[in-house]
Parts: structure tokens; sequence; C-alpha cells
């Protein structure tokens, strides 16, 4: 009998869970912008912790640099009381710059700490650069409203079929043939049919039946 082979796949589930951390680091670094280093710690070998950071010019560390003691605190705190999974507080980097840190600990598949998440912003540098970041490139004083924040599923589907509308109707009249159709593709292009009675929604609002609307979509899927 392998008795290796659990472990081997708690490592591998364990592997997992990390590296889709990478790919959130990636994303806040870029939401918050250059100001903000991100940071995914392995607590397998704390000497060199560090398996992923983005920015790392604030701190002046790459991927292999050690655990911090803040993060050894952390962990120690955890031990503790378990419900502390994540904490904030202000720090100062050797170049004596201000840090505002979050760091959450994540757990692996037995539920025990295999890595940290840590999030530093610096906030040494001039508050309207850092804000600037976070703010639209074009010079407008309103931007576009490019997503929809709603609080249910039919207040979702009524705004993008009324996008869709919207959009088509730029380019073609209610009375020409291909107007509903040019709905559905652009519902479809844009994943609207994900959404649980989706069907049923676009039908009764388009006066069509839904076996009109599962034709079209099969055009659309070239079956």
């Amino acid at each position: 009998m392998n008795n290796e082979q659990p472990t081997l796949i708690a490592q591998d589930v364990d592997q997992h869970i990390l590296q889709s951390y990478f790919h959130l680091a990636d994303s806040i670094a870029h939401l918050l912008g250059e100001y903000c280093e991100v940071v995914v710690h392995e607590l397998g070998e704390l000497s060199s912790s560090v398996v992923k950071i983005v920015n790392g010019f604030h701190t002046g560390r790459s991927v292999g640099a050690p655990i911090t003691d803040k993060a050894l605190k952390i962990l120690k705190n955890y031990q503790k009381d378990p419900k502390q999974l994540e904490q904030s507080y202000f720090s100062t980097t050797n170049y004596g710059h201000l840090v505002k840190s979050t760091t959450h600990i994540i757990l692996g598949g037995n539920g025990k700490p295999i890595g940290l998440f840590c999030i530093n912003l610096n906030l040494s540098y001039p508050l309207d650069k850092i804000i600037s970041n976070l703010m639209p490139q074009q010079n407008l004083a309103i931007p576009p409203k490019d997503e929809a924040f709603v609080a249910n599923r039919q207040d979702m589907m009524e705004y993008s079929l009324s996008k869709a509308i919207s959009t088509v109707e730029q380019h073609i009249t209610p009375h020409q043939k291909n107007y509903k159709k040019a709905i559905i593709a652009y519902l479809y292009d844009n994943g609207f049919f994900e959404l649980k009675d989706a069907v049923m929604f676009v039908a009764d609002n388009l006066s069509l039946t839904k076996y009109a609307i599962y034709k079209h979509l099969r055009e659309l899927k070239g079956e």
C-alpha cells in the first residue's frame, strides 16, 4: 500500500490554493497601482517564504525573501485565537516609508495555515499621486457606466436587456428584420444567457417563444 498518496494529494491541493492567490496579487496590484506591494508567503520554508511579490521595490524584496517578524506575530496570534485570520496595521519600511498593511492567513485543504497574503500600501508618496492611480485616465468628469451594481437577478436582467436594446438601436431600428436577432446576439456575446431563466426573460420581453430564442442561440454557437 502506498501511504504517501494522501499526503501528495494534500500537497497538490495546498499548492493549488496558494497559486490561486498569485493571480489575485496581480489583480490587486493592477487595481491599486504602483504604490501598492502585494506579497504571497508559503509557510513551508520561513527563511525563503516569499513565493510571489508584485512591486517589491517598496520594501526591497523579491521571491525567496524571508518572512517578517510581524508576520510571525500574526501567526502566533492565530494560534491563540483562530478567528484572527487577518490583521491591518501601520509600519515603516527600511527606506523610512510609512506603509499601511493588511495580512490574511491562507488556510490549506486541512484547514491549517499554509501561507500569508499581504497588501502593503505605501503612504509616503503624495496623496494626489496615489489617488491619480485610482482615477480614469480619460479626461471625463463622469466615467461611462460599464458595470451594473444591482441588488438582485431581476434588476440585472432588466439592466442588461435595456443596455442591449439601446446599443442595438444605434445601428438597427425596431422595424428592421434582424432587430431581435441582434439583441439576442449582443446578450449572448456578453454572457447574459449564463443567468438562470435568461431565455424565458428575453422571450417574454421580445415577444418571442423560448424555442425561437434557443434556435438563435444554436445558430450563434454554430450548431
